[in-house]
């Protein structure tokens, strides 16, 4: 006799994996070529597959990026979630969460390109509905903002424009860095130089 609840699962992770390679090859193709460069006669040249065989999986070229969209801000919410495992003071969690945001871009340079740098997949974003992927995971850094502020942490200010400072700071720092423009700093800083500047930048503001 068949085992039909094996056939069902073998199915969906066959699917599954299958998915994950149109997503894979869109995101190289995003990337390299720009969000309105390609096709999805592009995507399914790139995995030796059919164009019609890749609408069986999305709907169209904005439905894929929109699967890698939230694909990456769930590892990165990930990420964040693990700043909090272990004690600390709200400046701690600062240190780490920047910590974790350049190591994100630093190991996810192609996704982070598509989150936040590629200028065609976030006016889609934006243009469609609210940023959804990319409020969810600002509300960490606003509200850890919030509490250090209110406790006496960091130095007062706005907590809008304390968390939207040390967010754009980050990210000039993780995109400097994945498009290879650090070689302006001297090669013996390199290795440290982002988490060292992020660092100095919490010191700067903090207050104990």
């Amino acid at each position: 006799m068949l085992d039909l609840p094996t056939m069902s699962t073998r199915r969906e992770r066959e699917r599954e994996e299958m998915r994950q390679r149109i997503k894979d090859a869109a995101r190289e193709l995003f990337v390299s070529q720009g969000y309105e460069h390609v096709t999805i006669r592009a995507i399914a040249d790139a995995i030796e597959y059919t164009p019609g065989a890749i609408y069986s999986y999305f709907k169209d070229k904005d439905a894929i990026f929109s699967a890698l969209h939230t694909e990456g801000f769930d590892e990165l919410q990930r990420k964040f979630a693990t700043v909090f495992e272990e004690p600390g003071t709200p400046i701690d969690y600062l240190r780490r969460i920047g910590r974790a945001y350049l190591d994100f871009a630093k190991n996810n340079p192609q996704m982070y390109d598509l989150m936040f740098v590629c200028p065609e997949p976030v006016d889609h974003v934006e243009n469609s509905q609210p940023w959804l992927e990319g409020s969810r995971t600002y509300d960490h850094l606003r509200a850890l903002v919030r509490v250090a502020i209110d406790g006496g942490w960091l130095r007062k200010g706005d907590p809008e424009v304390v968390a939207f400072a040390l967010w754009s700071a980050c990210h000039g720092m993780a995109t400097l860095d994945f498009r290879s423009r650090t070689s302006v700093v001297p090669e013996s800083a390199r290795p440290t130089v982002l988490t060292n500047s992020f660092e100095y930048l919490i010191d700067s503001l903090a207050l104990r």
